[in-house]
């Protein structure tokens, strides 16, 4: 099938309540959609988020690189399984992972519409379910143990925990007061977002190694390896690279150097499902369990890392609450692809993600 069109446009998407970490708070996103239009009437759609405090990607650069660059270089081609394309596509700019994303989104989409598939079961998986933990954003003490009580309460059955931004001693407090709450049965997931070096990232997990912590992400800078290595090897506690890792070569560099425990995967991040299925391939050889997570995404983009999450049997964790931070009331299945329920999302039974076409 060769492409005849591509069309991008803006969906604004409210939150229902501000997410604050370390780097950034949102209240709301504009997230692009692009439309790839195909000659025989199959339509695929991706979305780039702009979260230009990670990939450096904005709302104009996303619109730019996709018009402006991908459109010329995609119009006219002929569309299969092995993509081949996209690696050249992909070396027309650098970074710009988002928009890479996106396209690439937009054309797996495609491929599992064309053979009537919905996208987990066009990448091999055969479930259409995950359940999903919640995050939890900086706040006061008081703020944040509430926010956990209401989720836990609402049927989430474990945790993630924005952190980086207070003193050691605060640290270490917020979690074993979120912990005590629960009488230490549900799971915790921390995130600095690189708000420690490492120094502080040990004497901080040095005083919680009774609790029932699965993992932390990313607990120092993204660029310091070595730092993150030294925190790996002075914990019990399993360490989990995120900002540390976009591409298949950060991978590479993040397990054979032993510099992590843990890898987490996100489709803004490796360029869409192709880069996604690459590190995750690598983990899988090496024995590395992997997280599927997001940024701050839209409907298409969401429903795109449940979709590759779901189908790739080496992930371990789910980072896929988004849905739930969305401030909708009437948007059905087929707008956002699945059903939501707290702690679980279920893809629908349809070809591609599933996204119902806005045009």
């Amino acid at each position: 099938m060769k492409i005849t069109e591509i069309k991008t446009n803006i969906i604004p998407i409210k939150l229902n309540a501000p997410f604050k970490t370390a780097l950034r708070e949102v209240n709301a996103v504009d997230v692009i959609r692009v439309k790839l239009y195909f000659d025989n009437g199959i339509i695929g759609i991706g979305e780039a988020a702009p979260t230009k405090e990670i990939t450096h990607d904005t709302k104009e650069s996303i619109l730019k690189a996709i018009n402006e660059i991908f459109k010329p270089f995609l119009l006219g081609k002929e569309v299969d399984d092995k993509l081949l394309f996209l690696a050249e596509m992909n070396a027309l700019i650098d970074h710009n992972t988002s928009p890479k994303a996106a396209i690439d989104i937009a054309l797996y989409d495609a491929l599992a519409k064309e053979k009537g598939l919905p996208l987990y079961q066009y990448l091999g998986g055969n479930k259409a379910e995950l359940e999903t933990d919640f995050t939890i954003s900086i706040a006061k003490q008081e703020k944040m143990v509430e926010d956990a009580k209401a989720k836990v309460s609402s049927g989430f059955k474990s945790l993630k925990v924005k952190l980086g931004l207070d003193n050691i001693e605060e640290e270490v407090a917020k979690i074993r007061h979120i912990s005590q709450v629960f009488d230490g049965k549900v799971p915790l997931r921390i995130d600095a977002n690189q708000g420690w070096d490492k120094e502080e990232a040990v004497q901080i997990l040095t005083q919680w190694q009774d609790l029932p912590i699965e993992f932390v992400e990313q607990p120092v800078s993204a660029a310091d390896f070595e730092g993150l290595k030294y925190v790996t090897d002075h914990t019990d506690i399993p360490i989990m690279a995120d900002e540390s890792m976009f591409s298949l070569a950060d991978a590479k560099r993040l397990i054979d150097g032993e510099y992590c425990d843990l890898l987490n995967i996100k489709l803004m991040k490796s360029q869409g499902i192709s880069g996604a299925l690459k590190i995750h391939q690598l983990a899988t050889d090496k024995g590395i369990n992997c997280m599927v997570g997001s940024m701050i995404e839209g409907y298409a983009g969401m429903s795109a890392a449940a979709h590759f999450a779901v189908s790739a049997h080496n992930v371990r964790y789910y980072d896929l609450d988004v849905p739930f931070m969305w401030e909708v009331s009437d948007l059905s299945d087929d707008l956002i692809g699945m059903q939501i329920r707290p702690g679980q999302l279920q893809l629908l039974d349809k070809p591609g993600l599933g996204i119902k076409d806005w045009r």
